[in-house]
């Protein structure tokens, strides 16, 4: 089963898409339940435009505490930030510092752990990838990659699913977490998105080399 960890919250630096004190989610009491032609699936009674993915997907609302030129602020709270995790994801943006992450030879650098391989060899990750700039900083301070990590310089990767609640109806309005009311992974194009609230954004990386963190870092120029 694969495991994704996430930060302890206070401890390690706090990265882009760390989520920070003063963050607050949505209040549950703002799902309800949607009808349409394909059957009832789970929104927010206020739904509006950028509430779902490009696939469907209805995602957790959440705020943000950002400095006036637009970058996250406070201390972390222990967890990734649904929305810019989500964003940095979607467009491959360094998770440590919400800038461009593409290399010089136009790959993408990902330290990922052993939790984060699959059965036909690929990596599926929470994780964005890191840009040259932030990656040694990364690796030495991240507690996640304490116990070790593989650097990979990624070429192709494709967008698996989410990680999201899965909700149920209780009467014609209301909704509540399923039994058990944790996170799941769920693959897009899978029926029960339709009752998912996502978030976390995840990617199978296939078309990978691995390599040597600070010999890339040696040889890339800037």
């Amino acid at each position: 089963m694969i495991r994704f960890d996430e930060p302890e919250g206070g401890k390690g630096p706090a990265f882009y898409i760390s989520a920070r004190e003063g963050e607050l989610s949505d209040d549950p009491l703002a799902l309800t339940i949607g009808r349409g032609s394909s059957g009832d699936y789970l929104t927010y009674w206020d739904e509006m435009e950028g509430d779902r993915d490009a696939k469907g997907v209805l995602w957790a609302r959440c705020s943000h505490t950002l400095s006036r030129n637009g970058r996250p602020v406070g201390r972390h709270v222990g967890e990734l930030h649904p929305d810019r995790q989500y964003s940095t994801m979607l467009h491959r943006y360094c998770g440590v510092g919400g800038c461009p992450a593409r290399a010089p030879d136009k790959r993408y650098l990902h330290l990922v752990t052993e939790n984060e391989r699959v059965e036909n060899g690929a990596v599926r990750t929470i994780h964005p990838p890191v840009c040259l700039d932030h990656a040694a900083g990364y690796a030495a301070s991240n507690p996640q990659l304490r116990d070790g990590y593989t650097t990979l310089l990624v070429g192709a990767s494709t967008l698996w699913g989410v990680i999201g609640t899965t909700y149920a109806a209780v009467d014609s309005h209301t909704v509540r977490p399923h039994p058990g009311g944790q996170p799941q992974l769920v693959p897009y194009g899978a029926d029960e998105l339709r009752w998912v609230l996502a978030t976390r954004l995840v990617r199978d990386l296939t078309d990978v080399e691995e390599v040597d963190l600070y010999r890339v870092l040696r040889e890339s120029p800037r």
